[in-house]
């Protein structure tokens, strides 16, 4: 069997470079040719007659089925619309590359998550005006978390504690959309990661960061491996399944009673922080999931 996994030809970064010889190298062992493709190696060409043509830079033969481990949305799209097997999906990966998408697509699905306010879309910053500023901070507390709906690794999460702040904050980030939560003070710095495969949890790591609200590796903080509740990994698996994912990371934080709340879900989750952290293995899983379920 033969698959693609096509990854950013110009993120330049260590843990990426480790996921995908990962993905290859446990292909192998388990029958699988996986052939990493970057996705500047793909050229979508639209011929004078309406056509959609795709010229591969490498030559690579035809695939059962594609990893996208990467947030080219429009190259996913276009994949799929030639008749290629994704996964995740361009759809799955455009809601959860958004955090405003995420969250509107999660609304009346009963899952417990912080307190959230979606952004207004101006041409002018400069327009947002005390009494909303006002209003943000009733609904959400003395200090608040603004996020931009682009962003890996926790960039672009910043903790707001002024109106003011909260006013140059929305000025800096222009046109990008954005959210913003109410702080959960118990959950400050710590959060869970619950990676997932098909309707199976395959682990869970905890992470903790004494240093940064923001509990991310990447980050500074540590992970280590942990065992879910089972209140905690419903709330993971019903986060995963509403949107539609083969395969992810969900993100959980810890409420004033320690009950689990939704952070958020990731379509391309990086698995070498958790492997590293928990001894347990995602990439041989996943292969095989896909492997076996591929229609």
């Amino acid at each position: 069997m033969k698959a693609w996994v096509i990854y950013n030809g110009s993120l330049k970064l260590l843990k990426m470079n480790q996921l995908i010889e990962k993905l290859v190298a446990d292909a192998s062992v388990i029958g699988l040719e996986l052939i990493p493709i970057k996705n500047n190696e793909i050229v979508p060409v639209i011929q004078k007659d309406g056509s959609l043509e795709l010229t591969f830079l490498q030559d690579v033969p035809e695939p059962e089925f594609v990893i996208f481990w990467d947030k080219d949305i429009l190259l996913a799209s276009l994949l799929e619309r030639k008749g290629y097997k994704l996964y995740n999906s361009a759809q799955s990966i455009e809601i959860c590359d958004d955090k405003s998408l995420m969250h509107a697509e999660l609304i009346g699905r009963e899952l417990h998550m912080p307190k959230t306010i979606f952004g207004p879309f101006s041409f002018d910053y400069n327009l947002v005006n005390d009494t909303y500023l006002d209003y943000i901070f009733t609904e959400l507390g003395d200090r608040l978390v603004l996020k931009e709906s682009k962003g890996s690794f926790g960039m672009q999460v910043y903790m707001i504690d002024s109106r003011e702040a909260l006013a140059e904050r929305i000025h800096q980030v222009g046109n990008r959309s954005f959210i913003m939560q109410e702080v959960i003070e118990s959950s400050i710095g710590r959060d869970i990661r619950v990676n997932i495969v098909g309707d199976r949890v395959i682990g869970a790591m905890q992470r903790v960061n004494d240093n940064d609200f923001r509990a991310n590796i990447t980050n500074g903080g540590v992970g280590r491996s942990l065992q879910l509740t089972n209140e905690q990994e419903e709330l993971a698996l019903k986060a995963h399944a509403a949107l539609g994912l083969t395969f992810s990371g969900v993100d959980l934080l810890y409420g004033p009673d320690e009950e689990p709340m939704l952070c958020e879900v990731n379509s391309n989750v990086n698995f070498v922080s958790f492997e590293l952290a928990t001894g347990l293995d995602y990439a041989k899983p996943l292969l095989r999931h896909l492997m076996e379920n591929v229609r």
